[in-house]
C-alpha cells in the first residue's frame, strides 16, 4: 500500500510538471507569442509616423502607405498624391531612388513633404513584427509604418 500511494505521488508531481510546460515556445499563453515578422516586399505599409509626428487617418478614398514590389519598384499614396519610384537593398542599406509623384494642390497637408523627405534619406530600415521603420545613416528614425495585410 506504501509503496502504491509513492507511486501515485509522482505520478501526479509528474503530471503537473508537464502541464506546466505545456505554455508553447515562448513559455507564455498564446497572445504572448510574437507577431511574425512581415515580409519587406509585397506588403502594404500603411504609413503611422512620420519624423515625430503621428499621422492622422485622412479619411479620403486610401491612407498614406506605400507598397515595394519584388522587381525593385516602390508605389504608393503620400495622403494627397500618389507616388512611384525604385529601392534597392544593399547590405543592411535601403536606399530609394527616382521617386516621383503626381501633383495635385493639396492645402493643409502636413504629411507629403516630410514623407519625400525621408524617402531620400533613408539609409537603413528597422522591421520587427508588422512595423517597420526608416531609418538615416545614423539610425534615428524617419518614418513608421505598420503592415495591414499579410500575405
Amino acid at each position: 500500500m506504501k509503496g502504491r500511494l509513492l507511486t501515485l505521488g509522482l505520478m501526479a508531481v509528474a503530471l503537473v510538471s508537464l502541464v506546466g510546460c505545456a505554455g508553447g515556445p515562448s513559455g507564455g499563453m498564446a497572445g504572448d507569442r510574437p507577431v511574425p515578422t512581415a515580409p519587406l516586399t509585397n506588403t502594404y505599409w500603411e504609413l503611422k509616423a512620420v519624423g515625430d509626428s503621428a499621422v492622422a487617418k485622412t479619411g479620403g478614398e486610401a491612407e498614406p502607405h506605400m507598397i515595394l514590389l519584388d522587381d525593385g519598384r516602390v508605389h504608393g499614396f503620400s495622403g494627397c498624391n500618389r507616388f512611384v519610384g525604385q529601392y534597392r537593398v544593399e547590405g543592411s542599406y535601403l536606399l530609394f531612388d527616382s521617386m516621383a509623384s503626381t501633383k495635385m494642390a493639396c492645402p493643409g497637408d502636413d504629411v507629403e513633404a516630410p514623407l519625400y523627405q525621408a524617402f531620400a534619406e533613408t539609409a537603413g530600415v528597422n522591421l520587427r513584427g508588422k512595423v517597420l521603420k526608416l531609418l538615416d545613416e545614423k539610425g534615428r528614425e524617419l518614418g513608421r509604418f505598420e503592415a495591414v495585410a499579410l500575405p
